[in-house]
């Protein structure tokens, strides 16, 4: 058992592996030659760790911004810290954490395999942190067993895997840069009730990213520059609102306020230019090797992969559904201040970036300008307001919730949690 762990802790559980374990796979059911199999494999592998490590610096960078709004709202400001709150949330649940991951990988394998539903779920980094949350709610909320919790969970995770990129596959149709793949990520839910408004209430033809401006400032379509500038006004007019005096003792180490929000700024334009490389990288070598798992293994399977994928083809929506997603998370806040909810809650800033551009992205598509704003507006009340009600379910498991509880974990959490509860606790 404890090798069967240590493979799944340190080897299962790297995304980077996982998907340079697909391509030889994929590579060598069509019989290609090792000369051909290595030098794809590593270049897959290099661009799925642009974007990873560029999305998680890229939502790091955003911390700081959480300690100010506390500031400004005068709120407790919970910790910040990843590696903090990992070790602090794995305490208690890590072994039935890394068992449900891995028996519900298998599962899903299986599912794409014997049934209609033939969607691979790759994002190894989404699925082990769900992962957590069904074991969470499962050892909290219930008197299940240890072998319990692990067998139900693997079968909840497996299900999840499958079936999320399924109702994903679908509303992706229309999706520019979506070809050949679904997505494989916890904002599935957040996509779905984007994709829902902007059919019903959006105007498809008024497309975001064809909205027209100026020519001189024709610079703002590329993504590089239009965040790099945005994040710098952000973080210059949230710094003022926090005062500089404030910001200069406690966030940027006496740096000046302009200083410090230019270089966070061009930081951030820096990291969006690594994912969007990564994605050209990734994108040109997993595609191609996934086809031989699709013809000879998984027949007719999809793979799922990661939202940044999308950015490239929408860099407006990426910039209003952040923004979107922002101002209603923290008009959520207040409202749930102004109740006195016994639950302390802020928006957790990196999934208000990753989700909320997601939805934008989503909503454009099938609703354009109206669409993606509402979309990305009803992304920030689901995350603030159920982050609310997830937060007393999950035990130790909450630091981690506090920093990447994004859209599935406060949609699909709380909908469990209260069946659990409804059942006695099982």
């Amino acid at each position: 058992m404890s090798v069967f762990l240590y493979i799944v802790n340190n080897v299962l559980s790297q995304a980077v592996f996982i998907i340079g374990m697909v391509v030889i796979v994929g590579m060598v059911a069509q019989k290609k030659s090792w000369d051909q199999i290595l030098p794809s494999t590593l270049k897959t592998m290099i661009g799925f760790t642009m974007i990873n490590v560029g999305g998680q610096t890229l939502g790091g960078a955003l911390l700081p911004l959480q300690q100010m709004i506390s500031k400004i709202f005068d709120m407790k400001a919970f910790s910040s810290n990843i590696g903090v709150a990992q070790a602090e949330s794995f305490a208690d649940i890590g072994t039935e954490m890394a068992l449900i991951f891995a028996f519900g990988f298998l599962i899903n394998l299986l599912l794409a395999r014997f049934t209609r539903f033939k969607y691979v779920h790759l994002s190894a980094h989404v699925s082990f942190f769900f992962a957590g949350l069904i074991a969470a709610l499962l050892k909290f909320n219930t008197t299940l067993p240890f072998t319990g919790i692990v067998a139900v969970g693997a079968i909840m995770l497996g299900l999840y895997m499958t079936f999320s990129c399924a109702y994903v596959a679908v509303c992706m149709k229309g999706v520019k840069g979506g070809e050949g793949f679904t997505l494989a990520h916890s904002s599935s839910s957040g996509l779905l009730v984007a994709t829902l408004l902007a059919k019903l209430f959006g105007n498809k033809e008024n497309d975001l990213e064809e909205m027209e401006i100026p020519k001189k400032l024709n610079f703002l379509r590329e993504m590089t520059i239009a965040l790099t500038l945005v994040m710098t006004v952000l973080f210059l007019i949230v710094s003022l609102f926090a005062t500089p005096s404030w910001t200069m003792e406690n966030i940027t180490g006496g740096q000046d306020i302009i200083v410090f929000s230019l270089l966070r700024g061009v930081e951030f334009g820096m990291w969006i230019t690594v994912i969007i490389t990564g994605v050209r990288m990734m994108l040109s070598e997993i595609i191609p090797a996934f086809h031989g798992i699709a013809n000879k293994i998984i027949p007719n399977s999809k793979p799922g992969l990661d939202i940044p994928l999308l950015f490239p083809s929408y860099p407006t929506s990426v910039i209003v559904g952040f923004l979107c997603s922002l101002v209603a998370g923290l008009t959520g806040m207040l409202i749930l201040g102004a109740i006195n909810y016994p639950v302390v809650v802020f928006p957790a800033l990196i999934p208000t970036f990753f989700t909320g551009a997601a939805t934008a992205i989503f909503g454009n598509a099938h609703g354009g300008r109206r669409g993606a704003i509402l979309g990305s507006l009803a992304n920030g009340f689901i995350l603030i307001f159920g982050q609310a009600f997830l937060l007393p379910m999950v035990g130790s498991y909450a630091p981690i919730m506090r920093i990447l509880s994004e859209t599935d974990y406060t949609v699909y959490g709380p909908i469990l949690g209260w069946i659990l509860q409804l059942l006695g606790g099982a």
